[in-house]
């Protein structure tokens, strides 16, 4: 449940799934919210509270990918399950989203689902990088 492999991964995805959307969304936030119809974001956001659910993101992420692949951490498995999440997380969610709320412009799912696609895949590749060396 806690090995070294999980939490070394855990640690690793956490870091870059905790920062790396700070520097994406910082750089392209004019371009979100030009396909912002009404704004849903907090004035101040909670940094405790997104750092635990970030956590918990990741060890999900890391612990499912190491039931997934069978203990075969090969930076294509760390890519398809990325993928897989992706899909089944966010790509079908903003289509789901889109179909029901009327915050954001078709344009805006569109780049946020394609930016968590490759998110997810790269964080995949993380965890198995980081898997394989520490196992």
């Amino acid at each position: 449940m806690f090995s070294k492999s999980i939490v070394w991964s855990t640690l690793v995805v956490f870091l870059f799934f905790y920062f790396a959307p700070w520097g994406f969304y910082g750089v392209t936030a004019e371009c979100f919210e030009e396909h912002t119809i009404t704004n849903t974001m907090r004035e101040n956001i909670f940094p405790g509270i997104l750092a635990l659910g970030v956590l918990l993101l990741s060890y999900a992420f890391v612990h499912i990918f190491h039931k997934w692949s069978g203990g075969v951490f090969s930076n294509k498995n760390g890519f398809i399950f990325g993928i897989w999440v992706a899909l089944l997380e966010t790509v079908s969610i903003s289509f789901i989203r889109y179909s029901t709320s009327d915050a954001y412009e078709a344009a805006f799912y569109i780049l946020d689902a394609t930016y968590w696609v490759a998110m997810y895949a790269i964080a995949g590749v993380l965890v198995a990088l980081i898997s394989r060396k520490t196992s």
